[in-house]
């Protein structure tokens, strides 16, 4: 009896896990027998639990593997936000552009002279003119002429009354061909030094950007490239400076700078006088100047584009000096050689990055 009972448990087993045994005449007429039947049912019912519960098992490792990997990807989402600019390859980080502080121009590389009520212009070889010797000086004595400086060149001009005006690049002067009546005006754009010949009947007047510079016999130096860039550096001598909107008047004594600040007012201090004048004798020379000014230097004498990876770089400070007649290339190396900042030229612009 124990025997043909395991023989009908082995049937059974081997009728579950071989469905085509089921599809047989012998299975037919075995599973009739109501002990088989029940013996099959029962051995069916434990399969499905068995396999109920491997699938629980299974959705339960499922469902925990889920919340782990959520879990994973909320801690790496929030560490990411902290690291993401050190983690993340450079493609993916959004770069700041270059801040370009001065642009090169395509102008003419030689001095210029012309005469007014002419549309025509001299080009004047030379780096100096006397005007008492220009073959233009003629007999209407109180017609003007203006002399023009491109980027990269300076100029000395020796007016009629024996006046030195050195004339810096990016600049012009216009003047007139002999000096008559009571004052001795000229008009100046950019920057000059002057070395004014004494008449103390004649004063001499420099007009430049809104500001009038008086003075009877002295030396100084006067910058206005831009209204927010406007110098008046007294080497000797003593000049008085009216500003023409406010009609104030400003007496300088030597060592002493007035500038015109962006909200117009005015500063006075004591400087190195050869800060302001040293580019009369072919040099850059800076003491603790911002980068910014000195690259706009360098960008209009060598014409060249300054660009600034970060604009807080512009307001790093220097002592500077190089050769303006050297090539580009040295005042890069000397720049690069103090270490404040990485300066590198290509394709005619020079770029500030950090180090």
């Amino acid at each position: 009896m124990m025997e043909k009972t395991d023989q009908n448990s082995d049937y059974a087993l081997r009728a579950i896990q071989e469905p085509r045994i089921r599809e047989t005449e012998e299975f037919t007429q075995w599973i009739r027998v109501p002990e088989n039947k029940e013996l099959f049912l029962d051995l069916m019912a434990c399969k499905e639990a068995v396999m109920r519960e491997n699938l629980d098992r299974r959705r339960k490792a499922k469902t925990r593997m889920r919340i782990w990997i959520a879990a994973s990807a909320v801690a790496a989402v929030v560490v990411s936000v902290f690291l993401m600019p050190s983690l993340l390859p450079s493609f993916f980080i959004k770069k700041e552009e270059p801040v370009r502080v001065f642009a090169s121009t395509v102008s003419a590389e030689q001095v210029m002279l012309q005469m007014d009520g002419r549309s025509e212009q001299q080009l004047l070889e030379d780096s100096v003119m006397d005007i008492k010797e220009w073959k233009t000086l003629v007999k209407d004595t109180s017609c003007c002429q203006t002399l023009t400086t491109p980027r990269g060149k300076s100029f000395l001009l020796v007016l009629s009354d024996g006046t030195k005006v050195w004339i810096n690049a990016e600049s012009s002067l216009r003047y007139p061909v002999a000096f008559n009546g009571k004052e001795r005006r000229v008009e100046l754009t950019g920057e000059a030094c002057f070395e004014v010949a004494k008449d103390e009947k004649c004063p001499f007047i420099v007009s430049a950007d809104g500001m009038d510079t008086h003075v009877l016999g002295t030396k100084f130096n006067v910058r206005s490239y831009t209204t927010e860039d406007r110098h008046v550096t007294l080497v000797q001598g003593k000049v008085q400076v009216t500003n023409k909107s406010s009609l104030t008047s400003v007496v300088l004594q030597p060592g002493q700078d007035l500038t015109y600040t962006e909200t117009g007012e005015e500063k006075i201090s004591h400087v190195n006088i050869a800060t302001y004048t040293a580019w009369t004798e072919g040099m850059f020379y800076f003491e603790d100047a911002a980068l910014e000014e000195i690259m706009t230097s360098l960008g209009r004498w060598y014409n060249v584009n300054i660009d600034f990876e970060r604009v807080e770089l512009c307001h790093i400070r220097l002592n500077f000096w190089a050769n303006r007649n050297a090539p580009l290339e040295e005042a890069v190396e000397l720049l690069n050689k103090l270490e404040k900042v990485r300066v590198d030229y290509q394709d005619g612009t020079i770029t500030i990055k950090h180090i």
